[in-house]
């Protein structure tokens, strides 16, 4: 995947998610009540962002896998991000 398609997906993705988002927050007033509707909408474009560039966290994993195998990738890929988070907080928290 070349970074124009890259970009394009990503693009797509983030106005996908705006309107998830959107969507989810009317269905469901208790989320905007908890995060208010800058949240919504800021997560529904990282979710549909990370969702539009999928095939990148698949490269990630395989970087660090060094195999073959796209489930193991995806997964590997995917949980870099969400650990290196986890160890942010858990610092953050130490230091209070």
């Amino acid at each position: 995947m070349d970074k124009k398609e890259l970009r394009r997906n990503q693009v797509i993705g983030i106005a996908v998610g705006l309107i998830g988002g959107l969507m989810t927050g009317n269905f469901w007033p208790s989320i905007p009540a908890a995060i208010g509707w800058g949240g919504v909408i800021l997560w529904g474009a990282a979710i549909g962002a990370a969702l539009g560039s999928l095939a990148q966290f698949e490269r990630a994993g395989q970087a660090l896998t060094r195999r073959d195998h796209r489930g193991l990738n995806m997964v590997v890929g995917l949980s870099v991000p969400l650990i290196l988070i986890a160890l942010a907080a858990l610092a953050l928290n130490a230091l209070r």
